[in-house]
């Protein structure tokens, strides 16, 4: 996304956990160097490059030995049950994804996807309510007055329903009705 000029804006997900083990993002991943340290401290000793046929999606699993597992004091809290030894197993773009869960923690993050959340309801309900997923005309120009007259229509729907709203809300002694949720 960064060398095409574009900005990553979503939330990411968190890490998959299972029940009680560590999760990938406690381990110090560095996928250039095809090494990974555990919360333990010990390096794994094995890195292999998987690549799936069908997708061709790449992911690299870590290894480490079941001498270094045996020993360690986070055992009970790292492997499994039956598991002699840990493997994590992390996609190619895992750390891209790491800096981008923990930019997601900052205040910065919040106050910029507040903007985002704005929008998110209005896309839904054109998508939903107003079939703008599924153009009806074939050419751009056909797929634009679509688009905008979609967004017309969710307009005056929205500022109909605004109209009854303010004619069932108390007026004051000046006549005017209350704003309430509305407040500029």
């Amino acid at each position: 996304a960064g060398s095409e000029g574009r900005k990553l804006k979503g939330p990411m997900a968190p890490p998959p956990r299972k029940e009680g083990r560590l999760s990938s993002e406690t381990f110090n991943v560095s996928i250039a160097e095809r090494k990974t340290v555990c919360p333990a401290g010990q390096a794994s000793t094995n890195c292999s490059r998987l690549q799936e046929q069908k997708t061709g999606r790449v992911a690299y699993r870590f290894e480490w030995t079941r001498a270094q597992c045996d020993k360690c004091a986070l055992r009970s809290r790292c492997l499994g049950k039956g598991q002699r030894h840990r493997t994590l197993q992390v996609g190619e773009h895992y750390e891209i994804i790491q800096a981008r869960r923990l930019e997601q923690k900052k205040e910065a993050f919040q106050t910029d996807m507040q903007h985002r959340n704005g929008i998110e309801g209005t896309i839904s309900e054109l998508m939903r309510a107003h079939g703008m997923r599924r153009c009806r005309y074939r050419g751009l120009a056909k797929a634009c007055l679509q688009n905008l007259m979609i967004g017309a229509a969710c307009n005056i729907k929205r500022w109909c329903r605004r109209k009854i709203w303010e004619q069932q809300q108390p007026t004051d002694s000046m006549g005017s009705a209350a704003l309430g949720a509305f407040a500029v």
